[in-house]
């Protein structure tokens, strides 16, 4: 009978950007007593990843887990795998990003490890492109870790595998080695013996051979994860599990890939398509489809093999589904080459600005699935944060004047007009009503424009079914469970009341004519009839001068409409002057709200406001030490309202607040032929308010 060997591999990472206390009851939970345990077992063998930011994080506030690292990596018990530095989903960087982030990871366990190699890579949410083998290779990559899923999507019978895999581009070769589904699900949530069993059951179907199993999966789901902290250190399930190892030895023994590498051939040559985990499949996809998605899993996701061949989308496809999630690309794809040009200059700044370039690329916020991502702006904000003080350092040795450019931004085959300063960013898109999708301040490396469209989630149908037997979430949870269970649980009640979807993206400078009735719980709620096409029409741009001037002809109220808006930048901030022109032969009476929105770090009082006749509205930032201000031409009324959006989350559903929409509306007497001006300013002033 042979033995399986089995490689045990944990991977630790917070966001850039999340909060201390996060990192430190990570730590406290997880990562140390996963530690202690696996101390007390010097005969098991076994592998971890971290990210850069918690080898930093634990380096300056627990230098113990640090020792204890590299205790065991001198002993031999523990292989440090590398990767991106700073976790961003490898495949969506530039090539010199790749090698880059890597690189840095690598020589930092070499350097505070005393590891002679790193050559396996852990991927980011295990997010595979077929390109990948080449960077990884040429980055010193020996070996990579993925789903069995990505197998199974090749054709290859997830049964049959019990090794590793070599895969090549443009001859370039890697090692893959399959993660265990099965395992991935059972450990630590079903009981140790079950595991056991499985290996038993490995060790006699395949006498002749050894096999090479893998369970690879996130750390925080020992002890991070609702339930797990009691479930595998109070009541010892890590302990049994180890221990059972031990006693089993004659039938499983534990393994690092190198090892593995070294003592077993590979099992044949693979070519993986594009994918991830199974679930990342679902989840990046447009609801729609998921909705449909969802419905062919139920029936037919319980056949196994029919599940073999039922993939959804892929990790780019966030990119698509999410705008906001785009636009945080493509904005990293543009400090890429800015820094890129910088580095190349061999500024004596090079190596902080390519550290904020790589803290930008954290995958975490650039994505939506079972925890908020994408829907924290705190991991937003600090993705934008890192990114600015790249592009700052860039500006400060090579923009030499302001003004505005044409490029296509997004990447869409359209142009967007960029305003570009060495105190500001102002990115305008004519094609989406001619609206700023981004306000960068340099002073203070924030984006004003990073906001969240309120858009239905397929989840959304779950929490409306189910909201009469919702239950309130609650931080003592004692039940272990995985984070893709079906329970409905909510973070506060009435969550129903804020499942509002806007039509258009959140951006500034929107342009709107509606009803002169307009009432505030209906423009805020979404609940109002546009009765124009200008407010995501296609704006023409007629020149980009001093100022951009933008121009559409279309139709408001039944009537022929023509308006003129001419955005001119300030010190900090911007003017925008409208002409609204009555190109018909009758009288008009117009209601116009030019819409604007802005990400603040936090919802307080001033975010509500149903104002009558007021020439300007205030905004004070306390952690930015900021004001934003804004300026009518004419006393006007003023809609102002919090941006919430409800998500899915690890631990419940919940309301979060994304920005704060100002509105004024402004109401004139339009006569056959006639033009009528509106103009308002946006700034931000800076000072302390006590």
């Amino acid at each position: 009978m042979s033995k399986v060997k089995f490689i045990f591999c944990v991977h630790n990472h917070q966001p850039v950007g999340n909060f201390e206390w996060v990192f430190e009851k990570a730590y406290q939970v997880s990562y140390k007593p996963f530690m202690d345990v696996m101390l007390n077992h010097p005969k098991i063998k076994w592998c971890m990843h971290a990210s850069g930011m918690i080898w930093e994080f634990c380096q300056k506030e627990h230098p113990e887990y640090i020792k204890n690292v590299k205790k065991l990596v001198a002993s031999g018990n523990l292989e440090i795998l590398s990767g991106g530095y700073y976790e961003p989903i490898i495949s969506s960087v530039p090539d010199r990003d790749k090698n880059g982030q890597i690189q840095k990871l690598t020589q930092y366990v070499k350097d505070v490890f005393g590891c002679r190699e790193a050559h396996g890579a852990w991927l980011a949410e295990r997010v595979w492109e077929p390109s990948l083998a080449k960077p990884l290779c040429e980055s010193g990559i020996k070996y990579t870790v993925l789903d069995d899923a990505h197998f199974a999507a090749s054709g290859i019978n997830t049964d049959d595998l019990k090794g590793y895999y070599v895969t090549e581009e443009q001859g370039c070769s890697l090692n893959v080695f399959p993660i265990s589904q099965r395992l991935r699900y059972t450990i630590p949530f079903h009981d140790v013996n079950e595991t056991i069993e499985y290996f038993k059951d490995l060790s006699r179907q395949n006498a002749d051979k050894n096999s090479v199993v893998v369970m690879a999966d996130d750390g925080e789901k020992f002890g991070m994860w609702p339930g797990t902290n009691k479930h595998v250190y109070e009541n010892g399930w890590l302990e049994r599990f180890l221990t059972a190892l031990e006693e089993n030895f004659d039938t499983v023994e534990t393994a690092t890939f190198s090892e593995v590498l070294k003592t077993e051939k590979p099992s044949g040559r693979v070519y993986l398509p594009c994918a991830s985990y199974f679930e990342m499949s679902e989840w990046s996809l447009p609801a729609p489809a998921q909705e449909k998605f969802d419905n062919v899993l139920a029936k037919y996701g319980s056949d196994r093999d029919a599940k073999t061949f039922l993939h959804g989308g892929f990790w780019r496809n966030f990119l698509t589904k999410y705008e906001e999630a785009n636009n945080m690309h493509k904005k990293m794809l543009r400090v890429s080459d800015k820094v890129g040009k910088y580095v190349l200059s061999k500024k004596p700044l090079a190596q902080k600005a390519l550290d904020n370039l790589y803290a930008g690329q954290c995958n975490c916020a650039y994505w939506h699935g079972v925890f908020g991502g994408l829907y924290l702006p705190h991991l937003r904000k600090a993705v934008y944060a890192s990114l600015l003080k790249a592009e700052n350092l860039y500006n400060k040795s090579f923009l030499k004047r302001a003004g505005w450019l044409a490029d296509d931004f997004s990447r869409a085959g359209k142009e967007d007009f960029l305003y570009e300063s060495k105190h500001q960013n102002i990115y305008v898109n004519p094609q989406d009503g001619g609206s700023i999708f981004e306000w960068d301040i340099f002073k203070i490396n924030h984006n004003f424009s990073d906001v969240l469209t309120r858009r239905y989630e397929s989840y959304h149908k779950k929490l409306k079914d189910n909201i009469n037997n919702a239950v309130v979430a609650t931080d003592n949870e004692y039940e272990v469970q995985t984070i893709h269970n079906d329970a409905v649980k909510v973070k506060e009640f009435g969550l129903d009341k804020f499942l509002v979807y806007d039509n258009y993206r959140r951006t500034s400078l929107r342009d709107h004519f509606v009803g002169t009735d307009i009432k505030y719980e209906d423009f805020a709620f979404s609940r109002y009839c546009e009765m124009g096409d200008f407010t995501a029409g296609e704006y023409k741009v007629i020149s980009r001068a001093a100022n951009l001037e933008l121009e559409r002809n279309g139709k408001a109220y039944g009537k022929d409409i023509s308006v003129k808006k001419n955005i001119s930048a300030q010190h900090d901030g911007y003017e925008a002057a409208y002409e609204i022109t009555n190109n018909s032969s009758e009288s008009i009476e117009i209601c116009f709200i030019c819409e604007q929105v802005f990400a603040f770090s936090s919802k307080d009082g001033d975010d509500t406001a149903n104002d009558k006749n007021v020439s300007g509205w205030k905004r004070y930032d306390d952690y930015y030490k900021a004001e934003v201000e804004l300026k009518f031409s004419q006393d006007c009324d003023l809609f102002v309202y919090p941006l919430e959006t409800v998500s899915a989350s690890d631990s419940g559903y919940e309301r979060t607040y994304q920005g704060t929409v100002a509105a004024p509306v402004a109401r004139f007497h339009s006569t056959p032929g006639g033009t009528v001006k509106f103009s308002i300013k946006t700034s931000v002033n800076f000072k302390t308010i006590i």
